[in-house]
């Protein structure tokens, strides 16, 4: 996993182009090293090569061919290895002395260079083929005498110098190649602790806070800067995201008592006005009722949210819940002809009764209240992860511990981008405001409750209508 994240970074990518550059900078200059030595050798064989001709035809030149075959007497013996041969041809150039077997059929390049294969005279008149590099020079006597250098030694240099400059690249390149490895490594491996974090944050634990620690001590460090600026940002979020749900509590508060005063002063009105003002009094009252409840939902959300309401954990029969949320809606259900379909699963919970009931609530209410007329609504609590959540969210290795109370419904849906923000508080989508009343306060509630409880509320489209699961690790 480390290994493929490693090697799709893009900072892995970028060290790889640049050790890429590095070693075709490397590369050029060897072969510029290359040139310059391969030139200076092959000037420097051609230079001896000159320079042996010279004396063997002086000796030639002064002894005739009694000191010429001295001279090559005395050169082979001089090295342990042949390192030239000589040969002495007349007119037709047929072989007059010299170690080498005859005069050679050579090829002639530039710059007087020749070249040839031929077999070199050993121990015992045996011969050994080798290729050559020689020159030549015709003498006052109409004689050719020719200085011939194996190849052999040549090309051993040559490899050596080459076998030289490709190890230094492929050094260079896997040195390299290593080095962008565990730089990218250890830049990933920083990396994923601020990513971790981050998706603490996202998860909705706004009090995290990237660890400063787990960072370069450096304090110029690029990272530490990063988590350190990051940290002051989810600091100012917080403050607003708290300010922003301390007004609409505190509101909330503060109106709830004027608003039930209100209404009660409107039932009070009720008894003794006049019959024609009896229908328009209790709408008033109804209107009050409606927003003393989402003043009442507000509160209970943040109170959630805060914890200062705490969850009262007992081992509950899940199915029964489920059945009683399902008997409190069916008359609703029957009123618009909505298909109300119920499949149950005996299994037991530890949850907070009350607020579990209401979420449960919320949802079917829902689902009823935005299927149309003569739709389907199917409720049902599977145990298992009947639809891959265990294994898409990270859930328990044990599967079967899991419950999954879901509610799918054939009404109008919301739409895949607005999942999240259907669970703010009072967001609701433009095409369900026209067909039905609400505050925008009921799938808050049901995350707020979920979030409680480590439970994972989950939105997919239905094809038509809208699938709301409610998944509960166990």
């Amino acid at each position: 996993m480390i290994l493929a994240k490693i090697l799709s970074s893009y900072t892995f990518r970028a060290a790889l182009a640049t050790v890429l550059g590095i070693s075709i900078v490397v590369l050029i200059v060897m072969l510029t090293v290359y040139s310059l030595f391969s030139y200076n050798y092959f000037n420097g064989v051609h230079d001896g090569l000159s320079v042996e001709l010279e004396r063997f035809s002086d000796a030639y030149e002064r002894g005739g061919l009694p000191a010429a075959n001295h001279f090559i007497d005395q050169r082979s013996q001089q090295f342990h290895v042949v390192q030239f041969a000589y040969v002495i041809a007349d007119r037709d150039l047929e072989k007059i002395s010299g170690n080498l077997k005859d005069w050679p059929e050579y090829r002639e390049y530039g710059d007087g260079w020749l070249n040839f294969e031929m077999g070199i005279l050993q121990d015992g008149n045996s011969s050994r083929e080798q290729d050559f590099v020689a020159v030549t020079q015709l003498m006052q006597d109409g004689n050719h005498l020719l200085v011939a250098r194996s190849d052999v030694e040549v090309l051993a240099y040559v490899s050596f110098v080459t076998g030289i400059l490709f190890r230094g690249f492929l050094v260079t390149v896997v040195l390299g190649a290593v080095a962008a490895f565990i730089v990218t490594w250890e830049f990933q491996r920083r990396l994923d602790n601020i990513n971790r974090s981050i998706k603490t944050i996202m998860a909705g634990d706004l009090s995290a806070r990237l660890k400063i620690s787990q960072l370069p001590r450096d304090e110029g460090s690029e990272l530490q800067q990063l988590a350190i600026n990051l940290n002051i940002m989810l600091d100012r979020i917080q403050d607003l995201m708290d300010g922003v749900k301390q007004v609409s509590d505190n509101i909330a508060h503060d109106l709830r008592t004027p608003l039930t005063r209100l209404r009660n002063d409107l039932v009070s009105f009720q008894k003794d006005c006049s019959t024609h003002e009896f229908d328009r009094v209790e709408t008033l009252i109804a209107e009050a009722d409606d927003m003393l409840a989402t003043f009442n939902a507000l509160l209970r959300i943040a109170r959630i949210e805060l914890g200062e309401t705490k969850a009262e954990r007992v081992s509950l029969a899940l199915d029964k819940l489920i059945e009683d949320v399902v008997e409190l809606y069916e008359p609703l259900a029957l009123e618009k002809g909505i298909h109300l379909q119920l499949e149950l699963y005996p299994t037991e919970c530890v949850a907070d009764r009350n607020l579990l009931f209401q979420a449960c609530a919320n949802i079917v209410d829902n689902a009823i209240k935005y299927t149309p007329q003569g739709g389907n609504v199917q409720v049902s609590l599977s145990q298992g992860d009947q639809y891959g959540f265990d294994g898409h969210l990270g859930g328990s290795d044990n599967k079967e511990a899991s419950v999954t109370f879901s509610v799918l419904d054939s009404g109008c849906g919301i739409d895949q981008s607005n999942y999240k923000k259907v669970l703010r508080r009072f967001y609701r989508e433009e095409s369900s405001r026209s067909l039905q009343p609400g505050n925008g306060l009921g799938l808050s509630l049901v995350a707020a409750v979920a979030k409680l409880h480590d439970f994972q509320l989950i939105f997919r489209p239905n094809d038509p209508g809208l699938q709301v699961h409610l998944h509960m690790q166990g």
